[in-house]
């Protein structure tokens, strides 16, 4: 399995949150403050899981 450049995965959730943010921004207008809060925290808690994921992945993959 390769390693990914740690600032690759960083630009990958950088621009997931953009797209969010854009998708929400043409359709309801922009987002009341609240609401931009409760997007950055799932997408903290997304990228946290994702993150976990990956490291009990990799933990599994080194286990002979």
């Amino acid at each position: 399995m390769t390693q990914e450049h740690p600032d690759r995965s960083e630009q990958i959730w950088q621009r997931v949150r953009r797209v969010i943010f854009d998708v929400i921004h043409a359709v309801l207008g922009p987002p009341p403050p609240d609401v931009s809060q409760k997007v950055e925290d799932v997408l903290r808690e997304a990228k946290r899981d994702w993150e976990e994921s990956r490291e009990c992945q990799d933990e599994a993959d080194e286990t002979p």
